[in-house]
């Protein structure tokens, strides 16, 4: 009994050790998860910031893709597109700055980091862009961190973990409506890529949201000076309002900007490529080689007297006709020939002309014959020949233009009036173009053959549609071989040119592809001008190097809403 009793008191005293033991191995344990979990929660706060640096230097190498595919190198990107390489801490490219003010500087230690960069050639579910016009599309950065191990290193060796991010990048094609858009990247001459100076404006009406467009990386890339304007608040697809987009500045508005209650300065604003740069000219790709209607080189234009195929001169009119004109088109007293008459009507058709050139007291406008059956007409500018037509050209038309005449005595050049379609509107602010006095140009609205309808329709031929079927095609169109040339339209009175301008010097090849470099390339000018109370209507877009607006002229612009082309935009991709 006592025995038993001994026992009992024995066991008491041992009460409590089991629990004991049992809270210090809990305890351990608590502890080396919460130990391992903070190696875990520090890895993840790595892991998310490895991705916000990957993504960060991979948009901007993805950004000097953009702008080396528009060839616009910004000539600091520091890497060579296609050969891969790993940053330094050294590095001064785009990829490897955006990565070191993110905080991986790549100094390759342990711990430390390293940032990669390569180009691959494709991506899984995107459209690689065609090789012409963006040889190298797609960037990947990766981001290796050798992350500290505090605790879990007691459980495995190393003091070490690698968090790896990685980013995909580059350009793709988008459908965007085209601006009126100045393509040089650089401009290195003193004269803006866009300039209006002086009293003229800039009207826009309708169209995309941004109405305008300039590439050029110029600190002063966009100049308005004296009291000119650049009225973009009836733009915009509401007529509300639209935006001028610069790649280089200034950064702010300057005076004379006004964008409307939706409208918008955007500084920097990424460059925008040639929509037109797969359109070949008419030359290349035999569109004017056929004799089904009559195409000749060196034609003679017809004498037609007043009333005839809509000549509006007592006097008297040339009427040309489609054709390969050597030594241009002139009209005018100081012409070498075909002086004696001073009012020039055109035929519909393509025109390859070295040079095209108005003199003072000059009339032009459309013929009601409609030679190609392509609804207008287009001049394809070659040889190294310019568009000169005279501030006064234009001035003493002897009759106003019925751009709204629907008496059936218009064949299908004019049977629709300035657009392309019966249905087509004009805005109630470009009513005064019902009865022009000066010269009036209208481009095609179709195409005679499968050839010559990418310049009546280039939006079909770059796979885009014109839904509403009202827009003109080109209806003037630079040899992109010519550099340096000074295209330039002034006019003593009202003028109409219905149709899109297209002058871009590219390269020897006379492609829109494989640019050179500037200042040899991306070197001409449009010049606009013209003399008090002159105004200048637009019905199409306008593609150029270099946009010059001076004297007190004025340009209202109709664009289409809905017309939309292939563009580049980059991309995070992944």
């Amino acid at each position: 009994m006592k025995t038993s009793l001994r026992r009992k008191h024995h066991r008491g005293d041992e009460a409590g050790q089991a629990m004991m033991l049992y809270l210090l191995v809990l305890g351990t344990f608590l502890l080396g998860v919460l130990c391992f979990a903070f190696d875990l929660s520090n890895m993840w706060f790595h892991r998310q910031m490895a991705q916000t640096a990957a993504d960060a230097a991979c948009a901007a190498g993805a950004m000097d893709l953009l702008v080396d595919a528009q060839s616009a190198a910004t000539g600091h990107q520091g890497f060579v597109p296609g050969t891969a390489y790993n940053c330094s801490t050294s590095s001064t490219d785009s990829v490897c700055s955006y990565a070191a003010k993110n905080g991986y500087n790549s100094n390759n230690a342990n711990p430390g980091n390293l940032v990669s960069v390569s180009f691959p050639g494709s991506v899984i579910g995107i459209t690689t862009p065609p090789a012409a016009i963006a040889s190298h599309a797609f960037i990947r950065v990766d981001i290796i961190d050798r992350v500290p191990r505090y605790f879990a290193r007691l459980l495995s060796p190393g003091n070490t973990s690698p968090v790896r991010a990685f980013s995909t990048c580059g350009i793709e094609l988008a459908a965007a409506p085209i601006p009126l858009l100045v393509l040089d990247p650089i401009n290195p001459g003193k004269t803006s890529a866009l300039s209006v100076q002086g009293t003229p404006s800039i009207t826009i009406w309708g169209g995309p949201q941004q109405s305008i467009q300039v590439n050029s990386g110029n600190p002063a890339a966009v100049n308005i000076g004296g009291s000119a304007t650049i009225d973009l608040h009836l733009g915009g697809p509401s007529n509300t309002g639209s935006d001028l987009g610069t790649w280089g500045g200034p950064a702010t508005a300057p005076g004379g900007f006004i964008p409307g209650s939706t409208g918008h300065w955007q500084a920097p604003h990424a460059p925008i490529n040639d929509p037109f740069a797969q359109i070949s000219d008419p030359v290349s790709n035999g569109a004017i080689t056929s004799t089904a209607y009559g195409w000749k080189t060196n034609p003679a234009p017809l004498t037609k007297l007043v009333g005839q195929d809509g000549c509006p001169d007592s006097s008297g009119c040339y009427e040309y006709l489609p054709g390969n004109y050597t030594a241009g088109i002139c009209i005018g007293k100081s012409c070498k020939t075909f002086k004696a008459l001073t009012t020039a009507i055109f035929q519909g058709g393509i025109y390859v002309v070295n040079g095209f050139s108005a003199d003072s007291n000059s009339c032009i406008r459309p013929s009601f014959v409609d030679a190609m059956g392509m609804g207008g007409t287009m001049l394809y500018i070659t040889g190294g020949g310019a568009v000169n037509v005279d501030a006064n050209s234009g001035s003493k038309c002897p009759a106003a233009f019925d751009t709204f005449n629907a008496n059936g005595n218009y064949s299908l050049m004019l049977a629709n009036g300035i657009k392309c379609t019966a249905t087509s509107t004009v805005p109630n602010n470009l009513k005064p173009i019902a009865s022009l006095t000066g010269n009036v140009l209208l481009a095609p609205c179709t195409g005679s053959s499968a050839l010559t309808k990418i310049y009546g329709d280039p939006y079909e031929a770059i796979g885009q549609v014109d839904p509403l079927g009202e827009q003109r095609g080109f209806l003037f169109f630079q040899d992109r071989s010519t550099q340096a040339a000074n295209q330039s339209w002034g006019g003593g009175g009202s003028f109409l040119l219905a149709g899109t301008m297209y002058f871009h010097a590219c390269n020897a090849a006379a492609t829109g592809t494989g640019c050179g470099a500037t200042p040899t390339w991306f070197s001409d000018q449009f010049t606009l001008q013209g003399n008090p109370g002159s105004t200048t209507y637009m019905l199409g877009d306008i593609v150029a190097d270099n946009i010059i607006l001076g004297g007190n002229s004025g340009i209202t612009m109709d664009l289409n809403t809905t017309v939309a082309f292939n563009i580049l935009k980059a991309s995070i991709l992944q």
